[in-house]
């Protein structure tokens, strides 16, 4: 059983898709693969609430966190993590990573199909939609 990450950004964002989620091995995939082909991750923020008087919130890591603490990639962030992935899906390099990864899911039972180029071409449209938050959502059967 594999977690789900969760993605999605408000509603009345600009035109484009507004949820993407994807078993948590393929979210660190497309982190392993942006960062490999040039993406230069800007950390991103937990979700303030509207009160908070923090100016600057301090930069984190790019692991998922629970229902109740959200984090954000901010907009520039997503489209260069976009921009990254789309070099990559041109690379050799990235399809021997693809194998490598969905063999080693595979052997440890874990599947391995979620890895497929189509689920990148779906976050790339999605991070080029801007800046979103996300969160660990559920489990995957």
């Amino acid at each position: 059983m594999s977690q789900i990450v969760e993605m999605f950004r408000e509603a009345d964002a600009p035109k484009g898709r507004n949820r993407f989620s994807c078993p948590m091995p393929t979210w660190e995939l497309l982190w392993e693969l942006g960062h490999a082909f040039g993406w230069q991750p800007k950390g991103t923020t937990y979700v303030l609430p509207a009160k908070s008087k923090m100016e600057t919130p301090a930069r984190r890591n790019y692991h998922p966190g629970t229902v109740y603490d959200h984090k954000q990639v901010e907009a520039e962030d997503a489209r260069a993590w976009a921009r990254a992935l789309e070099v990559a899906k041109a690379s050799p390099h990235a399809a021997a990573m693809l194998d490598a990864r969905a063999t080693a899911l595979i052997g440890a039972g874990e599947g391995g199909t979620e890895l497929l180029p189509g689920v990148i071409d779906e976050f790339i449209e999605f991070a080029y939609g801007g800046a979103f938050e996300f969160a660990i959502g559920g489990d995957a059967s």
